[in-house]
């Protein structure tokens, strides 16, 4: 398959997603009489903000590692392709999820719900990456250690979203905090991504 088609459309799906973030912070339909009735209502809105602001790193950083891992593979597949549909598939849904978070972020099910997609999407990474590195479609200058460490990070990713997710049934103001800690942790390039 064409790489630069399938990343083109890749790249039009995470752009897609992450505009349609904005439309999870919108102020109730009212009539507001007074300056002051419109500052109070936007500064309830500072939940749906903490959630856009997530919610568009979190994107962010996922546009950005699969730029960097498709950026040393060298040949796409079928499977490949299908794979990385379920993954756009899970960022499409993020906008979502990202507002149901942001207008409930204390209650269990919207950040079961938010961090549920996040593990989809991680799910997804990770089973595409076990694709490619059983296929060995990476260049052939890549060396493992490369290929070692994106592995890790995947996984990495993985377990710490599904963690996340966990405590959201327990704790869910601190499952929310763990989503931004997340983030965090994965600002500092890894794998694959260290290069770019």
């Amino acid at each position: 398959m064409n790489q630069s088609r399938f990343e083109s459309f890749s790249d039009g799906v995470f752009a897609f997603a992450i505009t349609l973030l904005v439309l999870g912070v919108a102020l109730p339909d009212s009539r507001y009489a007074s300056d002051h009735a419109l500052t109070s209502a936007l500064l309830r809105l500072w939940p749906n903000l903490i959630a856009y602001g997530l919610s568009f790193a979190v994107i962010g950083l996922m546009w950005q590692s699969h730029h960097a891992l498709f950026r040393i593979v060298e040949r796409i597949d079928r499977q490949t392709v299908l794979l990385n549909l379920v993954l756009l598939a899970g960022t499409a849904f993020i906008p979502f999820a990202t507002s149901t978070l942001g207008s409930y972020p204390t209650m269990r099910a919207s950040t079961f719900l938010y961090g549920g997609v996040l593990l989809f999407c991680a799910s997804a990474n990770n089973l595409m990456l076990t694709h490619l590195v059983r296929r060995q479609a990476f260049r052939g200058d890549v060396v493992d250690v490369v290929i070692a460490q994106t592995v890790r990070a995947y996984r990495g990713a993985w377990v710490t979203y599904a963690l996340a997710t966990l405590l959201a049934l327990l704790a869910p103001i601190a499952s929310f905090a763990a989503y931004l800690l997340i983030v965090l942790y994965f600002l500092i390039p890894r794998g694959a991504d260290a290069d770019l």
